[in-house]
């Protein structure tokens, strides 16, 4: 009997053994591509690329976006250096963000403020129904989002935009009326939930309105062919 608890218990601790080294390796692997990634990135870009903005960040547009790993700057922007001032959170939220958003617009004073949300996007699912067995700082962030009416996880994703951004417009619609400042709320479809191809950015709100051709009339897409604008009829969701 002693014998059989001894090789079990030489059997359970190997294999914790093993699980902790794989985990090693892993962490290892993960820190060494970050290392190896951001050399890559030293010697392609010369000296006088940083010198540009050594002293000074002047971005065109302060961007929220949710923390997903699978939504990135550079699905916007090619050179999202000192272009893209970045605020992020699980579910893309104002209001714990509220702070970085205010230093983007009004002491960086980009003119864009973009709200990005995403397709099937955790926090907004989470935010759907019972989240109560969640860590306690998840359940917080959580609980900023207001998305429970929503048909399903898709509607739920553009509706959670149009609320952020509602909030936003609240403490800038000064700016906004002015002409100083747009809002812009937006998903990125990685999935190609809404019907527009995989990967596209999918205008939802502008400043409040969510019509597509109130948002068209703005100007700001002017000459723009491949603008996708709404989940309007002829581009339903995909079941």
């Amino acid at each position: 009997m002693y014998k059989k608890f001894l090789i079990l218990s030489i059997f359970i601790l190997s294999g914790t053994f093993a699980q902790a080294e794989n985990l090693h390796d892993t962490i290892q692997g993960a820190v060494r591509s970050l290392i190896e990634d951001n050399e890559m990135l030293a010697k392609l870009k010369p000296p006088e690329h940083f010198k540009t903005f050594y002293d000074i960040q002047n971005p065109r547009v302060t961007m929220l976006l949710c923390s997903d790993s699978r939504v990135q700057v550079d699905n916007f922007s090619h050179g999202a250096e000192n272009d893209i001032f970045v605020a992020r959170n699980i579910g893309n939220q104002y209001v714990t963000t509220q702070g970085s958003i205010e230093y983007g617009v009004n002491v960086l004073k980009t003119p864009v403020l973009a709200i990005i949300g995403h397709s099937h996007c955790g926090a907004v699912k989470a935010a759907m129904g019972d989240f109560g067995q969640l860590a306690e700082p998840i359940q917080k962030e959580l609980q900023t989002l207001d998305v429970k009416s929503a048909a399903d996880e898709k509607a739920g994703v553009v509706l959670n935009v149009h609320h952020q951004v509602d909030l936003a417009l609240a403490d800038y619609k000064e700016k906004v009326d002015s002409g100083q400042l747009a809002i812009i709320g937006a998903v990125y479809d990685f999935r190609n939930d809404y019907g527009y191809g995989n990967g596209r950015l999918i205008i939802v709100n502008l400043n409040g309105k969510t019509d597509p051709q109130e948002i068209q009339k703005s100007g700001y897409f002017k000459d723009l062919k491949n603008v996708a604008i709404g989940v309007t009829k002829g581009k339903e969701p995909k079941e």
